[in-house]
């Protein structure tokens, strides 16, 4: 080994050049600076010189010569090393500062990661779930735009319950998916809650609804399933197509939503005895299977669509009755030709009643307290199959026509409040046998009382009060066997009670006032033990009270007031007053024309 003129340690016999191996110059350069850039080495103590470069022809550089020699050139190396291993440390700290923000920037990312996953997937989820049943609903038209993107809607609210709670397993394009955004729109219409996880309304009976249960358990559903007969119905937790639709009396307050219309399959929606308010939505005109319409006695207003009539011709009932409709019945209605019962009453319609001869299986038809106008409707008497018949309190005028005994099913007729006149058809009562109620009061009815109505073996309720009849009762009111209301007050009925009201076993009200009825009170009386009303007053009756007025046990009221009365009222009787049964005793003890110290009221 030698030290040659580099500075180097070599090996004896090595050559400098490139050819002859060894160190060559770019070694040795590598060497240079890897001795350059060594932070910690020591300061030369003993003037050794530095070690040199050679150059490709074996000369030596400046760096080569000796300290004594080069003083100016090894200050300046000095400083350049300085500045070298000041530029390494702020390299180094660089260097960690990155390393460390790259640490901190992948644990920031995981975290990112996690917390996406957590709750900005969820979030995503959601969105794209609710984007999904956006886009279903639009399509299938239930709902419109802005309905759906109004916060605070049932719309809005339907949609948010479903991606909540029921997307996670109920996709928009599911066969049952429409079904239950509608129900969740109709919950969220009339239940009073915005609630779109755990909903709670103001419902009675909200049992299973807004759960992740299947429909067909909710509370009033009840289903098809997918792949029966049609015949059984599903009542367990499954999803199943809705068949009815039924919450009476439970307390649901506000609009009808049309979004109903989703229950393509329903057969019968009854909500009845609510408060829900708006209107008629036309959309439900879609629903070809419903057969059973029942809204009774709700807030509703406004018309009745009359696509209604053309659409929905498979209807069965249709009772809107006990509402605030407005409008004309629409005409369309006689499409109806299914119909069996028909309930239009006590709202504000007006206008005369649409032709109805068509619908020839219709039973009920009920358009009573309304402000229809017109003649008596001669269609009605076409209605062959008709059981129940209620017009009152309407503006009809004119006669009642002889073809009403055509209707030979007929069980109640009830035309109070009318402006008929004319008499009572002779043949009415001799065809029309079935009847249990005939009520016929506030008209202007006249001549007399047919004496036909003894074919009413069934009669309960026999009402001509308020008219003006004249004649006699006729003696066979006696074969009404089961009569229970007997009145023909506020007319120009004359004669006598016939002895054979007794045989009313049955009788539980009789009012004869306003008449001009003679004779004596009947002492037979005494045998109707079911009696609770008698009201006789405002006539021409005269003798005494009979004494066997005191068995009717059950009587609660006696007026016997402005009559031709005489004597005292029986001790019998006033036995009832003390026993607090006869609560009203009413008799002419004011002006001395009878005697009675029991009567709770003196005229």
């Amino acid at each position: 080994m030698s030290l040659d003129n580099d500075g180097l340690m070599r090996r004896a016999g090595t050559s400098t050049s490139i050819e002859g191996g060894g160190l060559t110059p770019s070694k040795i350069e590598i060497a240079r600076r890897f001795l350059d850039d060594e932070d910690e080495h020591p300061e030369n103590p003993s003037n050794t010189p530095l070690p040199v470069s050679t150059n490709l022809s074996g000369s030596v550089s400046s760096r080569s010569l000796p300290f004594n020699q080069g003083s100016s050139i090894f200050n300046k190396s000095n400083s350049n090393n300085n500045t070298r291993r000041g530029t390494n440390r702020w390299k180094r700290f660089l260097c960690v500062a990155i390393f460390v923000g790259i640490t901190l920037g992948c644990i920031w990312g995981i975290v990112a990661l996690v917390e996406k996953k957590n709750g900005g997937g969820e979030e995503h989820i959601h969105e794209k779930r609710i984007n999904e049943f956006h886009a279903e609903i639009l399509e299938l038209e239930l709902s419109s735009k802005s309905d759906l993107e109004t916060v605070g809607s049932p719309q809005y609210n339907a949609i948010q319950w479903l991606a909540n709670v029921d997307g996670a397993k109920m996709k928009a394009n599911n066969a049952h998916a429409m079904q239950r955004y509608a129900l969740a729109v109709l919950f969220y219409s009339t239940s009073g809650t915005e609630d779109h996880v755990n909903p709670k309304g103001s419902w009675i009976d909200q049992n299973n609804w807004m759960t992740a249960n299947g429909l067909c358990s909710w509370n009033g559903i009840l289903c098809k399933g997918d792949l029966d007969d049609g015949l059984s119905q599903h009542s367990n937790n499954e999803n199943g197509f809705v068949t009815v639709l039924q919450l009476p009396s439970n307390n649901l307050d506000g609009n009808l939503p049309a979004e109903l219309c989703a229950l393509t399959l329903l057969s019968k929606l009854d909500l009845s005895q609510n408060g829900l308010t708006g209107t008629l939505p036309k959309e439900l005109a879609a629903l070809h299977e419903l057969r059973d319409l029942v809204l009774r006695e709700n807030n509703l207003s406004g018309l009745i669509p009359t696509d209604y009539g053309i659409q929905m011709s498979n209807m069965r009932q249709l009772n809107l009755g006990v509402n605030r409709f407005n409008g004309p019945i629409p005409q369309q209605i006689e499409h109806m030709v299914s119909l069996r019962s028909l309930g239009l009453e006590r709202n504000q319609f007006k206008g005369r009643i649409p032709d109805l001869e068509d619908m020839i299986k219709l039973t009920q038809l009920h358009l009573e307290s309304n402000n229809l106008v017109g003649p008596f409707p001669a269609s009605v008497t076409k209605l062959t199959s008709l059981v129940e018949l209620n017009l009152s309190n309407n503006h009809l005028t004119g006669f009642l026509p002889s073809e009403l005994a055509k209707l030979t099913r007929l069980e109640k007729i009830i035309l109070n409040h009318l402006n008929l006149r004319g008499t009572l058809p002779s043949n009415l009562f001799k065809t029309v046998t079935r009847l249990t109620e005939l009520s016929l009061q506030n008209n202007d009815f006249t001549g007399q009382i047919p004496t036909t109505i003894g074919h009413l073996k069934d009669i309960e309720g026999f009402f001509l009060g308020n008219n003006k009849f004249s004649g006699t009762i006729p003696r066979q009111v006696g074969l009404m066997a089961d009569l229970r209301q007997f009145q023909i007050h506020g007319n120009e009925i004359g004669g006598t009670i016939p002895n054979i009201i007794s045989a009313l076993n049955n009788l539980e009200g009789i009012q004869l006032s306003q008449n001009s009825i003679t004779g004596k009170i009947p002492s037979e009386i005494g045998n109707l033990h079911r009696l609770i009303a008698m009201h006789l007053e405002s006539n021409q009756l005269k003798g005494e009270v009979p004494s066997e007025i005191g068995n009717i046990r059950t009587l609660k009221q006696a007026r016997l007031y402005f009559n031709n009365l005489t004597g005292s009222i029986p001790e019998e009787v006033c036995m009832l007053t003390s026993d607090e049964d006869l609560t009203y005793l009413g008799a002419d003890c004011e002006d001395g024309k009878i005697t009675c110290d029991c009567c709770t009221k003196c005229f």
